[in-house]
């Protein structure tokens, strides 16, 4: 894994969809790296696209059936704590074709990690040196203290 090398290096995350209707869901591990939780070890910062935002507010419409100032609610909560990027190549790597817009995003923010719930995502385990782990695995880079 290729960590900046400072005395307090930053993580670049790339959460995919599912992390984002978690956090949505349920309050749990996922809502906690989005209210900016971390380790005093080590900071992370979150990288998202308006791919990836267009998917969360579709689902969170379609599949959960959440009411749209809700949805605007949680697009905004987001927004605000990650950095939209614009992905300039694209990607066909991802047995789905949709979960390539988080590889496109993750290669665009030079990310160390993808935090994936995705099977297919999950399959991957590393893409051009960024780390695809279970979000539950975050642990192992932000331990309790």
């Amino acid at each position: 894994m290729r960590l900046p090398l400072t005395s307090n290096p930053k993580l670049r995350i790339v959460p995919d969809t599912g992390f984002y209707i978690a956090a949505a869901l349920k309050s749990g591990y996922a809502r906690s790296y989005l209210v900016g939780r971390g380790s005093k070890l080590f900071g992370y910062k979150l990288f998202t696209s308006e791919a990836i935002l267009l998917e969360v507010q579709t689902k969170l419409e379609d599949k959960f059936g959440f009411e749209r100032a809700e949805i605007v609610r949680v697009i905004q909560d987001i927004r605000r704590v990650t950095t939209i990027v614009y992905p300039r190549q694209k990607l066909s790597i991802v047995r789905d074709p949709d979960d390539n817009k988080i590889l496109e995003c993750a290669v665009e923010a030079e990310a160390h990690i993808v935090a994936a719930f995705d099977k297919d995502l999950l399959d991957l385990k590393e893409y051009q040196d960024i780390k695809v782990v279970h979000p539950s695995m975050l642990s192992y880079w932000f331990p309790k203290l």
